[in-house]
């Protein structure tokens, strides 16, 4: 009887997190189909008419084909950079290194705690001497630094808890440290590597902060910065606003739902032995 009370009330406490997560996404949904009087007069109800000129008047007003097209650019070059370099830094830090050398590991996770914040002056003098300032490159190789130490970690702990035999037994067949990697442990990987590129893309294309810092120009301005801008030029039309919401939350969700499986399992690879 206390088993059936307790289950009810975590399916209870499941059910309003649920709630309370899916209830502004849906009003965000709804307001992009309305006019103003119909989100300020039914917030929660569904439009009168589907407005679908929202859509036109931020993708063609708004510039946001430009703004998207910036942003899918950056985010998956960001995501292969940092899925190129961390998978074989995980393999080495998780097989390879040894005594002293995990130190260095301890210093990515050191650089996990600094807020983005804490470098963004620093980043800013740095890429303005190699006249990346204002550039698609220049933010993508920012992202790609800042997106390293976690993907490290994640892979570095996958690695880690895979079968020593494996390489054993390749290296008695005469392979080496790069072809028991490409052949043998980067195929086992699929899970961690996937869990690091929906962490990096998902990062990449809702970053702000950097952006606004270093993409100046019109023509290199990403989602969150044309949704920004698009807010103070046109405040006062709330449905072409939540209609720039809403294009701008798609491309997160469609990545999310069809890598969800192995995003999960990437996190949880490593944890338990």
């Amino acid at each position: 009887m206390r088993s059936s009370s307790v289950r009810t009330s975590l399916v209870v406490v499941v059910a309003l997190i649920v709630g309370v997560t899916l209830v502004p996404f849906m009003w965000a949904i709804t307001s992009a189909f309305k006019n103003d009087t119909e989100i300020f007069g039914d917030a929660l109800g569904l439009p009168g008419t589907w407005r679908w000129e929202n859509f036109v008047t931020v993708w063609t007003d708004g510039n946001f084909s430009t703004y998207f097209v910036n942003s899918a650019l950056i985010a998956v070059a960001a995501t292969l950079l940092t899925v190129a370099v961390t998978t074989p830094a995980g393999y080495v830090f998780g097989k390879l290194v040894t005594g002293r050398g995990r130190n260095l590991f301890y210093v990515y996770l050191l650089v996990m705690t600094l807020p983005v914040e804490a470098i963004m002056v620093p980043t800013f003098y740095q890429l303005r001497e190699f006249s990346l300032v204002d550039s698609r490159l220049g933010i993508t190789l920012v992202l790609v630094a800042t997106g390293i130490p976690i993907g490290v970690f994640i892979t570095r702990n996958f690695f880690r808890d895979l079968p020593s035999e494996l390489m054993e037994s390749a290296r008695t067949e005469g392979a080496g440290d790069w072809r028991i990697f490409h052949t043998i442990m980067l195929p086992l990987a699929k899970p961690p590597v996937l869990a690091v590129a929906v962490f990096s893309f998902l990062g990449a294309w809702n970053e702000y902060q950097l952006a606004v810092l270093l993409l100046l120009s019109e023509e290199n301005r990403t989602i969150p910065l044309g949704l920004a801008q698009f807010q103070g030029q046109h405040s006062a039309d709330y449905g072409a606003l939540f209609a720039g919401i809403v294009l701008a939350m798609i491309p997160s969700i469609v990545v999310y739902l069809v890598l969800q499986r192995s995003f999960t399992r990437g996190l949880v690879a490593g944890a338990l032995k």
